[in-house]
């Protein structure tokens, strides 16, 4: 009786002619990566992924740290490339986002006019535009966070599958920022953001030591990846602070 190996050989030898390496497993270039701007996470995740879908799930309508993230990957997308956010909610301050960095002359901004179901797709729609015309942007942000988790999940799978096929044909950070979990097995990279910790001044002598003020917010993202981080990753949790200007 012939073994799996010996069939397997007959098979190719068989095909050479026609199908080359029928069985070879085709292995996908490494691509590079865009930095969050946070230390302990970029060596915890080795930076957003470029050339795959990346999803940012904020669960709670809390303080969860997403603006401060998101502001963090167009500062660093916008440095020496270009970078385009799709703003389904219209929720996008560039005032706050030049203070954090991004550089708005690098930025493309699309704001959606409709509500709902609607803007949902005005988002999809954009999206598509941008990408299918193997688009010069290093990251393309789509941020339907604001929409009804009701309205996100009626998104079909075959959806999530489509970007993800296109993706991966580009050197782009395909990013998601969404209110539940749905991309499925379809992303590469997904950052679960969790309710901040408050940050509170200490007292000085200038005070009394019951008066305290806000100091800003500790966000920790916790995140989940289909392949290894490039970068070692460090034992210390990765945090986000983000802090008021008159603190």
């Amino acid at each position: 009786m012939s073994s799996p190996a010996l069939i397997r050989a007959q098979v190719e030898m068989r095909l050479a002619s026609r199908v080359p390496a029928a069985f070879a497993q085709h292995v996908q270039p490494e691509k590079p990566a865009i930095g969050t701007g946070i230390e302990g996470l970029d060596a915890e995740i080795g930076g957003i992924p470029c050339g795959a879908i990346t999803e940012i799930v904020s669960p709670t309508r809390a303080s969860s740290g997403k603006t401060s993230l998101q502001n963090r990957l167009l500062a660093c997308a916008t440095q020496s490339s270009f970078g385009a956010l799709i703003d389904a909610a219209d929720s996008f301050d560039p005032q706050s986002a030049e203070a954090a960095g991004v550089n708005l002359k690098r930025l493309l901004w699309v704001r959606c006019s409709a509500t709902g179901l609607k803007a949902l797709e005005q988002a999809f729609k954009c999206a598509d535009l941008l990408i299918q015309g193997s688009s010069g942007f290093r990251l393309i942000l789509i941020d339907i966070d604001d929409i009804a988790e009701r309205h996100v999940r009626k998104v079909p799978l075959t959806t999530w599958f489509r970007f993800r096929s296109v993706a991966e044909r580009l050197e782009t950070a395909l990013v998601f920022s969404t209110p539940c979990a749905v991309t499925s097995t379809c992303t590469a990279l997904r950052l679960t953001l969790a309710s901040a910790q408050l940050k509170w001044s200490q007292p000085t002598q200038s005070n009394a030591t019951h008066t305290r003020l806000f100091a800003g917010f500790d966000f920790a993202p916790e995140a989940e990846q289909k392949q290894p981080p490039k970068k070692p990753v460090e034992s210390a949790s990765p945090v986000i602070s983000a802090s008021p200007k008159w603190a």
